[in-house]
């Protein structure tokens, strides 16, 4: 019986778990052991004010910023049990060790323990599980003792086992083990909290939470609700059931009337009172592990601490996801309800979603790409062909090839067309004839219908086909040119307000019927590099291709955003679809599922968006950090590598951006929350790191540093510089000076020289002129005296001719040795050798240096020779007869060696 019973029960909890495991549930966010760097288990998790988070991990204490994590571990690599921010310090709890984390003015994280406070109460291998705030003080418990820490002193409040700690109305409360609640009263003592507390005796009480007047307890098996001081036990057998496999943990309230309920075994269980259903989120939902072991709510953000690892769930998305973990399923590529069902179809088959269960339908195995009701009957356009799906079967209408649509003509025909691999067909419900359209012998993705005789083809690779016809016949068959730059490659083709609109090259076209052809569509050119994945009638839905988000907008006024981090990046990409079931509730297909949107939340929530404040936790170079709270110089020579860590808390942000002033510009995305500058220019900068959200909101943090100029301009050296240069323009000056001076003295020596040289030019003329002149009066002395002596030697001549006639020979004698002298005077001779040699200096030195072998009177001849005197005229002053001269002449000649043609007169006039 009792192993009958065993297998009944596990039974139940395998239907319970199956019951649950297929529900929608909200975007959750896994964070492994490997992105956080540290060990599997976390004991604790609490969010501060600016939504950062910090975790008790096994390897220390875990700082979520975000972006990134940190991780600091105690000195003496200890398990945090628990953790705590208050007033900028977070407090943590560890085996025999309390005390407080504190940012230092740099960023650093820096530990004071509070331990040596505690020797005087005698730990015995005290853990502290859980830390609490209350009336200005620090409130902690172990499994021993709670304890009071308050302005650094540290006291004992009660020396009992307490199994829970929480602020209840004001006051304290604790749990002694199985002893009801009790509180701390504001003189310090101790008492029963007040009220028939009956039930919970000998209840051991895990947790208890705080919502405004209301208590919520929890054992492991039990949920109680304390309010006006009344106890009451939620009476919910499935609860009650799955507290008692489960083994709950912790409780979180979420709002007035919903609270988390944290189990050992089974994940969380969110719990509404006012409707007394509850939903369940565990590993099969999409949770790391079912083992919760610390649980905090901010922000409207759920964050689970994980016997391994950390998951976030946003409990109140507009977004809740169906995921499919075994990849059966595999990509999503339409859906549609019909008939109170789900079906799905997807790259590997239709499928039906039926409470939460899915099923393949049968023979309906492969790639289908879109499901679609027409007058009652749902149709899919499967790769094998078309089918209709009744009543689960899947029911062939054509199976020739594989199709991509099928649309109906009008409203008045049951003729519908069918868009193929190969062409299109002409399918008639009523009679199921079926007829394929000749002319058309390439792939249609699908059609539009301008009018009756007329409908528009997009081929998926060759552009797109306006197709004229008679009720199907004589089919005229014309491709569009190419719109834009390149070909009309994957065009899609859509008809909005009775227009035909075209998507190609990411750019918008309208075909005017008019010109018969297709121009810019200004009108949506905001939407360029968007296509549109649904057309209406009140939303249009497109999607970035470069980006991936999702606008949804009227065209007028709304505009909401998704990106494709709110969509966990599960689009599937170049096919993504949208299905708008009613004005509120939308689907989105995704490659493992497919996501359910409320958009009167998201419309919500996108006004009310909360968009957390970036911030700086370091700033540093390859050789030190900066403080974060004054403006930082860096030496130029450590400025090589600045590494700036940003934070920016979980919130609506989708992106954090840098922008970058000063002595260069430089703009970006932070993404894994590191930014590195490198070579920068010295000066001053102005960081500005801003989160943005989907819809342009915007939150800024602001950041001045300086980098110092290079020791060649720095102030010490810009004043060297300025001496250098006042010294070098002095030297400039000097040397100036120095060129003005001696050019000054060139100029003087120039004019000296000049002058000197005017003055030997004057005293050279003038001696030139002496010369000339004595040369002159030597001449004419020199002619004078050969006239005297040529007229004395006629008178002596004339004499010796009549000498017989004289009667006094001795007068006659005496007359004729007078005669001699005269013309033999020596004092002539002198005078004119004086003279001769102040016209022609060193002259008869020179000839005897050359001839020493010449005599007076070969040295009178060159003198009258150098004088250019003829025979004739020399004859007289030597007083001999011409041909005396010419003789005398010979042999000076020889004396001097001279060749024959060699003229004496010329020779002595030359050289000497």
């Amino acid at each position: 019986m009792k192993i009958y019973a065993f297998k009944c029960l596990i039974l139940i909890g395998l239907l319970l778990n199956k019951t649950y495991s297929q529900e929608l549930v909200p975007p959750i966010q896994n964070y492994s052991p490997t992105d956080y760097s540290g060990a599997s288990q976390n004991w604790d998790i609490a969010v501060d004010d600016s939504g950062v988070i910090y975790t008790a991990n096994n390897q220390g204490l875990l700082v979520f910023d975000g972006l990134s994590w940190e991780l600091f571990p105690l000195e003496s690599q200890s398990i945090i049990r628990s953790v705590y921010p208050h007033n900028d310090r977070i407090y943590t709890g560890s085996y025999q060790e309390f005390g407080y984390w504190e940012r230092t003015p740099n960023g650093c994280m820096d530990y004071i323990s509070l331990t040596p406070l505690l020797e005087k109460f005698g730990m015995n291998s005290d853990e502290f599980w859980e830390i609490t705030s209350h009336n200005g003080a620090i409130y902690f418990r172990s499994f021993g003792a709670v304890y009071e820490y308050r302005e650094n002193r540290i006291s004992k409040v009660e020396d009992v086992v307490s199994t829970a700690l929480g602020v209840y109305n004001d006051k304290l409360i604790f749990a002694p083990r199985k002893n009801g609640l009790s509180y701390l009263d504001k003189d310090q003592n101790i008492k029963k909290l007040q009220g028939d507390l009956s039930l919970l005796d000998g209840v051991n009480i895990i947790d208890i939470e705080a919502k405004g007047d209301t208590l919520y307890i929890g054992s492991k098996e039990s949920l109680y609700v304390y309010s006006n001081e009344k106890l009451s036990k939620v009476v919910n057998p499935d609860l009650n059931e799955l507290l008692k496999r489960s083994e709950l943990n912790h409780i979180v309230s979420v709002s007035n009337h919903e609270i988390i309920l944290g189990t050992i075994k089974n994940g969380i269980a969110q719990y509404n009172l006012k409707t007394d259903d509850f939903h369940i989120y565990n590993r099969t939902s999409g949770l790391q592990n079912n083992t919760i072991l610390g649980i905090s709510y901010a922000k409207e953000k759920l964050w689970l601490a994980l016997d391994k690892g950390v998951d976030r769930i946003d409990l109140n998305a507009p977004i809740k996801f169906y995921t499919d973990n075994t990849g059966e399923l595999g990509a999503v590529y339409d859906l549609h309800k019909y008939k109170g069902d789900f079906y799905l179809a997807s790259n590997t088959g239709v499928y039906s979603f039926t409470g939460d269960a899915l099923q393949l339908i049968e023979n309906a195995g492969d790639h289908t790409w879109n499901l679609e009701e027409i007058d009652g009957v749902l149709y899919a356009n499967h790769n094998t062909g078309v089918y209709q799906i009744i009543d689960k079967s899947f029911i062939p209408i054509d199976t020739r090839t594989g199709s991509f649509s099928i649309d109906r003509i009008n409203e008045t025909t049951s003729n519908l067309l069918i868009s193929h691999y190969t062409g299109v067909s002409k399918y008639n419900r009523n009679s199921g004839d079926l007829r394929e359209l000749e002319e058309l012998n390439f792939p249609v993705k699908n059609v539009v219908f301008e009018d009756i005789n007329t409908f528009w083809a997009a081929h998926p690779y060759e552009g797109i086909y306006k197709i004229s016809h008679s009720d199907f016949e004589d089919l005229k068959i014309e491709k569009i040119r190419s719109l834009g730059d390149n070909e009309n490659f994957n065009p899609k083709v859509y008809k909005i307000n009775n227009q035909i609109i075209a998507y190609v090259n990411d750019q918008w076209f309208k075909y005017n019927p008019f010109q018969d052809d297709f121009q810019l569509f200004n009108e949506l050119k905001s939407f360029n590099g968007s296509g549109l994945i649904s057309n209406g009638p009140d939303h249009y839905v497109f999607v970035n291709s470069e980006t991936g988000n999702l606008l949804i907008s009227d065209l007028m006024d709304e505009q909401i955003s998704l990106g494709p981090k709110d969509l966990n990046f599960r689009l599937v990409k170049s096919n993504e679809n949208f299905i708008l079931e009613n004005d509120s509730i939308c689907y989105v297909t995704l490659n493992d599922g497919f996501a359910r949107i409320n958009l009167n939340i998201l419309r919500k929530e996108n006004k009310e968006q909360w968009v957390s404040q970036p911030f700086l936790k370091e700033f540093s170079d390859d050789i030190q950090r900066y403080s974060l709270e004054k403006k930082p110089v860096i030496s130029y020579k450590n400025s090589h590598n600045i590494t700036v860590k940003a934070g920016m808390p979980v919130s609506k942000a989708n992106k954090l951006r840098y922008n970058l002033d000063g002595e260069e510009t430089l703009s970006g995305t932070i993404e894994s929350g590191t930014l590195n500058f490198r070579n920068l220019k010295h000066g001053n900068y102005h960081l500005k790191l801003s989160a943005s959200g989907n819809n342009n909101e915007v939150s800024t943090t602001n950041f001045e540093f300086s980098i110092a100029p290079p020791w060649y301009f720095s102030g010490y050296m810009k004043l060297v510089y300025l001496l250098i240069v006042l010294a070098l323009i002095f030297f400039i000056y000097w040397m100036n000076q120095q060129k003005l001076k001696k050019h000054q003295l060139q100029l003087e020596a120039k004019f000296e020289k000049e002058h000197s040289e005017r003055l030997n030019r004057i005293e050279k003329e003038r001696l030139i002129n002496e010369i000339d002149l004595k040369r002159k009066e030597l001449a004419n002395t020199t002619m004078m005296a050969a006239k005297k002596n040529e007229v004395l030697m006629e008178i002596q001549g004339e004499l010796n001719k009549d000498k017989g006639k004289f009667s006094n020979q001795f007068r006659l004698k005496h007359i004729m040795n007078k005669i001699n002298n005269a013309v033999k005077n020596k004092d002539e001779w002198k005078v004119f050798e004086t003279n001769f040699n102040e016209v022609h200096e060193d002259f008869f030195k020179d000839v005897l240096q050359k001839y020493p072998r010449l005599t007076s009177k070969d040295l009178k001849l060159c003198s009258y020779l150098k004088m250019n005197l003829s025979s004739k005229e020399i004859a007289p002053l030597m007083g001999i007869s011409v041909r005396g001269v010419e003789v005398h002449r010979y042999r000076l000649r020889k004396k001097m060696d001279l060749d024959s043609d060699v003229n004496l007169t010329k020779f002595l006039i030359k050289n000497f």
